[in-house]
C-alpha cells in the first residue's frame, strides 16, 4: 500500500504520527489568511509533488488529488516490488475512487476579470470572446476525476482495465472491491486501486458554505469527535492511499508477502434517503451482513471495525446503532478523528491506517473520544488496543443511503 494524508507522506511517517498521538488536523495559512470563518482542515503540509511526479512535465496537468494519488500509487508499486514483477501491460489495471475535482480559483482569475461586464456584472458574450482565451488550454485535463488513475497507468504502461468511481465517501472502498472483482474475475493480474480526493480545495468550500463544518475553530485537533457527545460537525480534509491487489498465487509465485486478504463486502443503498438526506442506518447494516456472508465469518471472528465515523450527529448515530446491532460489543476506531474527512479518500486511507496498526498487532485509537452519547451505543477505542483478531471491517456511507464494507484479515 501506499498512503499520503494529513498524518505524513507514505506509511512510516503516518505510523509514526499516531505513535505520538499527533492529529493532522489545524488551521491552515491559506484559509486564514483569506478569512474564511472556518479556517481549520487536515491537510498534507509538507508535500512536494516534484519529489514523487514522473515526468515532472505531467504536474501541469495534474491537479493537487492527482499529485496526491499518483504519489499513493508510486508508494505501493514500490512496496510490492512491481518493478521486478515483469506484469504484462495488458494484465495490469488501476481503479480509482475521486470527488469531482474542483478547480483551483486562481486559475480562473483573469478569465472571469476579461468577462466583467461592468458594475460587478458577469457578461457571457465577453466569456465567449475574451475569457475563454485566458484559459490554459488543456485546464479541463486537470480536473477530471479519472486523470489519477490515467496517469498512474501512462508512466506504467498499464493496458488492463481502468476505472474511476465517482460515488462520494463510498468511492475508495468501492475501488478496491471493484479492484478485488477484476482480479477474481481473471480479467488482470494486478490492479492498483484506493482513492484520492480533497474536501478543502477552495471551490469546494465556497460552493458549500461550511454545510455540515465544526465550528471548533479554536481546537482544530479537537474538533472532529466521532461518536463523541460533543461533536459538532466535520472536519474538511485531503489524502490518497492505494493499494496493489493480486491472487495469492501471483503473488507467491513473485515472492510477494501479502498484508491483508480480501474475504468479503457489501455494497446496499436505502433509497427513501435521497428525499430526505436522513438515513436510518438500515443500508449500514445490511452492508455488514453481506459482508460476513460473503466472508463466511460471524460477528464475533470480527477484530474490530473501522467505522466511517463523520462525526456529525446523524451519521455517527445510524452508523453505531447498525455497528451494535449486527456486531454487538466489536471494538471500532474513527480514523477520522486524526485526520479529518477527505471525502473519495476516506475509505481507503482509512483502512491503510488499520493495516498499518494491525501490522503491529494493535486496533488503532480515536481522537476526542472524551463523552460517550448514548445515542451511539459502540465501543470505541481510545488508545492502543491490542487485536482480538486480524479481521478488520471497514466502513463508509452517505447521508443519500449509499453504504459499503469491506472485510479484510491482515495476514
Amino acid at each position: 500500500m501506499g498512503i499520503v494524508c494529513p498524518l505524513g507522506v507514505g506509511a512510516e511517517a503516518v505510523w509514526t504520527s499516531l505513535q505520538s498521538g499527533r492529529s493532522g488536523v489545524r488551521v491552515v495559512p491559506e484559509l486564514a489568511d483569506a478569512g474564511l470563518p472556518i479556517p481549520i482542515a487536515g491537510d498534507v503540509a509538507d508535500f512536494d509533488p516534484k519529489q514523487y511526479v514522473k515526468p515532472r512535465k505531467s504536474l501541469k496537468v495534474m491537479s493537487r488529488e492527482t499529485q496526491l494519488g499518483f504519489t499513493a500509487s508510486e508508494m505501493a508499486w514500490a512496496a510490492a516490488r512491481l518493478d521486478d514483477a515483469g506484469v504484462d501491460p495488458d494484465r495490469l489495471g488501476v481503479t480509482s475512487g475521486s470527488n469531482m475535482f474542483c478547480p483551483e480559483v486562481d486559475e480562473l482569475a483573469s478569465a472571469y476579470h476579461a468577462s466583467d461586464g461592468g458594475g460587478g456584472n458577469f457578461d457571457f458574450a465577453r466569456w465567449g470572446r475574451e475569457g475563454l482565451r485566458e484559459i490554459f488550454p488543456l485546464w479541463l485535463l486537470k480536473y477530471l476525476p479519472n486523470m489519477a488513475p490515467a496517469h498512474t497507468s501512462i508512466v506504467h504502461d498499464a493496458r488492463g482495465p481502468s476505472n474511476s468511481i465517482v460515488a462520494g465517501d463510498t468511492s475508495g472502498l468501492l475501488a478496491v472491491i471493484e479492484a478485488a472483482d477484476v482480479v477474481a474475475r481473471g480479467h488482470a493480474d494486478v490492479m492498483l486501486a484506493g482513492g484520492t480526493s480533497s474536501t478543502i480545495g477552495w471551490m469546494d468550500l465556497l460552493w458549500h458554505a461550511g454545510a455540515r463544518l465544526s465550528r471548533r475553530i479554536a481546537e482544530p485537533e479537537r474538533a472532529c469527535r466521532p461518536f463523541d457527545a460533543d461533536r459538532d460537525g466535520f472536519v474538511g480534509g485531503e489524502g490518497a492511499a492505494m493499494f496493489v491487489l493480486e491472487t495469492r498465487a501471483h503473488a507467491a509465485a513473485r515472492g510477494a508477502p501479502p498484508l491483508a486478504t480480501v474475504l468479503g463486502y457489501g455494497r446496499r443503498h436505502e433509497p427513501a434517503a435521497i428525499a430526505t438526506y436522513r438515513p436510518t442506518g438500515a443500508s449500514i447494516a445490511a452492508a455488514i451482513e453481506a459482508a460476513l456472508r460473503m466472508g463466511g465469518l460471524a460477528a464475533s471472528q470480527v477484530g474490530h471495525v473501522n467505522a466511517h465515523g463523520l462525526s456529525t450527529e446523524i451519521d455517527d448515530r445510524v452508523e453505531a446503532q447498525a455497528i451494535r446491532d449486527t456486531l454487538g460489543d466489536v471494538p471500532v476506531t474513527a480514523p477520522k478523528s486524526w485526520m479529518g474527512n477527505s471525502g473519495a479518500a476516506a475509505g481507503a486511507v482509512e483502512l491503510a491506517v488499520s493495516l498499518l496498526g494491525l501490522q503491529h498487532g494493535v486496533i488503532p485509537p480515536t481522537l476526542n473520544y472524551e463523552t460517550p452519547d448514548p445515542n451511539c451505543p459502540v465501543n470505541v477505542t481510545t488508545q492502543f488496543t491490542p487485536a482480538r483478531s486480524p479481521v478488520v471491517l471497514a466502513l463508509s456511507h452517505k447521508t443519500t443511503g449509499q453504504a459499503v464494507s469491506l472485510l479484510l484479515a491482515a495476514e
